[in-house]
C-alpha cells in the first residue's frame, strides 16, 4: 500500500490532513445540493398528485437504489482505483439535477417523469456512498477515522439544517426552477477537486470473481457480530426514525397546511437536532462508541420524538420533537458507524460499508413507504403507532445480546 502523500504525522483530526480538507469542501457542497435535490423532489412530489402514497414512493426510490445497487458498487469499488471512481462519481452526480432542469424547461415534467428522476437520483447514490466512505479513510491515518465519520455526519446535518429551509424558501419565493438550478451548481466543487486526491490504494490484482467478493463483503459482517449487531440496530431503530422524517410532506401540508416552507422548516428542525448531535460527536471523537447505554436511551428519546411530531396539537408543537428525532439518529448512526469502520481493513470499506448504507437506506426506504401507504389508508397515528411498536421490540431484542469485544 502507498503512503498519504503531504499529510502531518497521524493525528486524531481529520481536518489535519490537506488531502481531506479539499474532500471536505467537495463534500459539503454535494451534500447541500443532495438534500435541496431531495426537498425539491419532495415537494414536486406532493404537488403534483397531493397523494401521501407518492411521496412515500418518491422518497423510497431516492433510497432504495442504495439498498439493491450499493453492495455492487462497493465490491466494484474494492477492486479498483479509489480515485477513479470518485472523479466519475462526481460527475455522474449532475444527472439527476440536468435532468430535472430540462424536464421543466420544456414544461414536460410529470409524475412519472419524476420518478425517473428520482430513480436517477437514488442510483447515482448508490454508487456515491460506498465510494465517499471508501475514500475518506485513505485520506488520513487509522487514528483519525472515527474524525472523519463524525464529521461526515457534521455535514450531513449542516446540509439536512440549511439546505431544506433554502430549497423550501426558493420554492416558495421563485418557484421549482431555481431550486433545481442550486442543486445543479452544488455538484461543481467535487467535479473540480476529484482530480486533486491521491488516497492511500491497495492492490487490487488478488481478486477473483466478482460474485466472491460480494459474497466475502457478506461473510465479514456475518461472522463478526459486533458489525452485524451495529446493521442489525441500524435497520430496528433508525429505520424509522430516518424514514418519518421522509413524510414530512404529509404533515406539513396535509395537516398543518403550511405547504413547501412549512416542510422546509420541519426538516430544517430535524436537521437542527443532528446537527447538535454530530458537533458534540466531533468534539467528543471516538470515545462516544463506549456510551452504549446513552446510545440506548437515545433510540428511545427519538421514537419519543417520532410520536411528539406526529401527535403535536399545532405545528409550533412539532418543532421541538422533530429536532429531538433527528438528533438520535444522528447520534445512535455515527457511534454505531464509528465502531464499524474502526474494525475494518481498507480493503473491506467499499463492501462493508455498503452493506451499511444498504441496511441503512434499504429499511428507511421500507418505514418510510409503509408509514405513507398506513396513512393513506387509515391516519398518520395509525401508521406511527403500528410501525413504531414493531421497532421496539426488534430494538429490545437485539439489544438484549450483549457486544462481546
Amino acid at each position: 500500500m502507498t503512503d498519504i502523500p503531504d499529510i502531518p504525522e497521524a493525528s486524531e483530526r481529520a481536518l489535519s490532513y490537506p488531502q481531506f480538507r479539499r474532500f471536505y469542501v467537495g463534500a459539503v457542497s454535494g451534500t447541500n445540493g443532495g438534500w435541496v435535490s431531495r426537498i425539491l423532489m419532495s415537494w414536486l412530489a406532493w404537488d403534483l398528485t397531493h397523494s401521501a402514497t407518492f411521496v412515500g414512493v418518491i422518497a423510497a426510490t431516492t433510497l432504495l437504489p442504495v439498498a439493491i445497487f450499493g453492495p455492487f458498487f462497493g465490491a466494484v469499488i474494492d477492486r479498483m482505483s479509489t480515485r477513479l471512481a470518485f472523479r466519475r462519481v462526481a460527475f455522474a452526480m449532475m444527472g439527476a439535477p440536468a435532468l430535472l432542469i430540462t424536464l421543466m424547461l420544456l414544461d414536460v415534467l410529470t409524475a412519472p417523469a419524476l420518478f425517473f428522476v428520482s430513480l436517477t437520483f437514488g442510483t447515482v447514490m448508490s454508487c456515491y456512498h460506498p465510494v465517499r466512505q471508501s475514500l475518506g479513510p485513505r485520506l488520513v491515518e487509522r487514528p483519525a477515522i472515527g474524525s472523519v465519520v463524525a464529521l461526515s455526519a457534521l455535514n450531513f446535518n449542516i446540509g439536512r439544517l440549511l439546505a431544506p429551509a433554502l430549497g423550501g424558501m426558493l420554492i416558495a419565493e421563485f418557484g421549482t426552477l431555481p431550486a433545481a438550478c442550486l442543486a445543479l451548481v452544488m455538484t461543481i466543487p467535487n467535479v473540480v477537486i476529484a482530480p486533486t486526491l491521491i488516497p492511500r490504494e491497495g492492490d487490487h490484482s488478488g481478486h477473483g470473481r466478482m460474485i466472491d467478493d460480494l459474497s466475502e463483503g457478506f461473510r465479514v459482517v456475518w461472522q463478526r457480530w459486533p458489525i452485524r449487531r451495529s446493521i442489525l440496530l441500524a435497520v430496528a431503530a433508525l429505520g424509522i426514525l430516518r424514514g418519518f422524517p421522509e413524510i414530512m410532506a404529509v404533515l406539513a401540508d396535509g395537516v398543518f397546511e403550511r405547504g413547501a416552507a412549512g416542510l422546509g422548516l420541519l426538516t430544517s428542525c430535524v436537521g437542527g437536532g443532528a446537527l447538535i448531535a454530530a458537533v458534540f460527536q466531533v468534539v467528543a471523537g471516538n470515545r462516544l462508541v463506549r456510551h452504549r447505554l446513552l446510545r440506548f436511551a437515545l433510540i428511545w428519546v427519538g421514537f419519543a420524538g417520532i410520536l411528539g411530531t406526529a401527535f403535536a396539537p399545532s405545528f409550533n408543537w412539532a418543532l421541538p420533537p422533530a429536532a429531538a428525532i433527528g438528533f438520535a439518529s444522528t447520534y445512535v448512526g455515527v457511534s454505531l458507524q464509528i465502531g464499524v469502520q474502526a474494525r475494518l481493513e481498507d480493503e473491506l470499506r467499499g463492501r462493508v460499508m455498503s452493506i451499511w448504507m444498504l441496511a441503512n437506506t434499504g429499511s428507511t426506504a421500507a418505514l418510510a413507504f409503509l408509514l405513507s401507504a398506513f396513512t393513506e389508508w387509515q391516519s398518520i397515528g395509525f401508521a406511527v403507532v403500528t410501525l413504531l411498536t414493531l421497532c421496539a421490540v426488534a430494538t429490545l431484542a437485539i439489544w438484549m445480546r450483549p457486544v462481546g469485544d
